[in-house]
């Protein structure tokens, strides 16, 4: 009876360590921080702001259809701006933010995820839209944005809000 109590008491430490491994990295709650102004700063298009927040060496997956990937900072603010030119009223609300992990290590990295629903207006036709996005977010050990994307139908928004055909 006292070997299978101290074979229970082994594996429940065992396990217990490995629900541990489970915790989230200690850099997630400020990196969600980072995340949620982010988003602010696109509702109140401060682009320079933005910009402030991004590593040079950025690499960017945007949304459009066929789109390279970015690898430097000043395609990123180009992207964004033109966002910012096409649209008005600009809101996120998200719906969550999750952990991220290493694509290697499967290891819980500090990185944020977030689903949530964007809308706003086109400037030029005034047509609303609603449209659920994902974001993913990577970080530099201060804080700037390393790499990151956006998955969504941008190419869809566009054609939604654009002008009527006649």
């Amino acid at each position: 009876m006292k070997k299978l109590f101290l074979v229970i008491t082994v594996i429940s430490f065992f396990s217990c360590n490995q629900n541990a491994n489970l915790s989230v990295n200690p850099s997630f709650d400020s990196n969600v921080e980072i995340v949620k102004q982010w988003f602010k700063l696109w509702e109140t298009e401060d682009l320079e702001k933005i910009s402030a927040m991004i590593s040079n060496s950025v690499k960017w997956q945007g949304c459009f259809y066929g789109q390279p990937l970015m690898t430097n900072k000043s395609d990123l603010v180009n992207y964004i701006n033109k966002w910012h030119v096409a649209m008005e009223n600009i809101t996120y609300n998200p719906t969550n933010f999750l952990s991220g992990v290493d694509s290697e290590t499967n290891k819980l990295n500090g990185s944020v995820r977030s689903y949530g629903t964007w809308s706003g207006k086109n400037t030029a036709t005034g047509k609303e839209f609603e449209v659920l996005f994902y974001h993913y977010f990577g970080f530099d050990e201060n804080g700037k944005i390393v790499y990151g994307g956006d998955y969504g139908d941008a190419t869809g928004v566009m054609m939604a809000v654009a002008p009527d055909q006649e």
